[in-house]
């Protein structure tokens, strides 16, 4: 196999080392699986097309420090060029998937999109990403269920765009609520108050409703209704994965074989 390393020897030989362990292992895994050979790709390009055979359409849990997300993946994009490949410069990286679950909280669908994703060079290498940008649709009825976990005489329902809770069985007495994002909570406030067709401005603060801990840390940045449920946007400012060779193999077996549960 040519030798892939592009940069001049004067590079830290350490680098290499782990570049060519990464890639080595790419190609013997990529053979061993029925796939191309990763080429410009490396590693990562490796791990793209197995998720692309073997994950799109099926559903599987992804094992994270922080919790569990299980969703079905319906699609994995890469934009970048090949000549950036070639330094381990991905560009942009996009996840699309349904039937999404984290820690109790169910969406009907969640994009991320992975920007400047890059390999740092170093003994181990590791992919890194700035920034990772979530968006999640949570439909009413997810919305009704989770309010209920507060109280089970609470209902959420949308008239005109507009979110409203009321009491299960008093359907003419409603409050009129918008929501926002506070970071690590979502922001409830109550604006008007709604008895029939009358409609009562009012003054409310701000109620803080925690919210468990998203992947890497992720800040909840907004939260905006929209039709038939709520759209909930959310950042990372980074985020990093060591690669080593154990892991690559370990990863893509592990996709191969069909696991319910992958650690990332």
């Amino acid at each position: 196999m040519a030798d892939w390393w592009p940069f001049d020897r004067s590079w830290v030989d350490e680098c290499k080392r782990g570049f060519a362990g990464l890639i080595s292992a790419s190609s013997a895994a990529a053979a061993s699986l029925g796939l191309p050979q990763p080429g410009l790709g490396g590693p990562f390009g490796m791990l793209v097309d197995a998720a692309t055979t073997w994950l799109i359409g099926t559903k599987r849990t992804f094992r994270f420090p922080e919790g569990e997300l299980t969703m079905v993946l319906t699609d994995i994009s890469v934009e970048g060029s090949d000549l950036a490949r070639i330094i381990g410069q991905y560009g942009q990286v996009r996840i699309l998937g349904r039937d999404v679950e984290w820690d109790g909280y169910r969406f009907e669908r969640l994009e991320i999109q992975v920007r400047n994703l890059h390999l740092r060079p170093g003994k181990q290498p590791t992919l890194v990403a700035a920034p990772v940008i979530c968006e999640a649709f949570m439909p009413v009825p997810a919305a009704s269920r989770w309010l209920a976990t507060i109280s089970s005489q609470l209902e959420l329902v949308l008239r005109d765009g507009v979110p409203h809770v009321g009491v299960i069985g008093a359907p003419w007495a409603r409050l009129e609520v918008e929501a926002g994002a506070g970071g690590r909570s979502a922001l409830i406030r109550a604006r008007a108050l709604r008895l029939g067709d009358l409609r009562l401005s009012l003054w409310s603060p701000t109620f803080t409703v925690e919210l468990p801990v998203l992947p890497g840390g992720a800040m909840l940045t907004s939260v905006e209704s929209a039709p038939g449920g709520f759209i909930m946007r959310g950042t990372l400012g980074e985020w990093q994965r060591s690669l080593s060779r154990e892991g690559v193999e370990r990863l893509l077996a592990g996709i191969r074989a069909g696991q319910d549960q992958l650690d990332l």
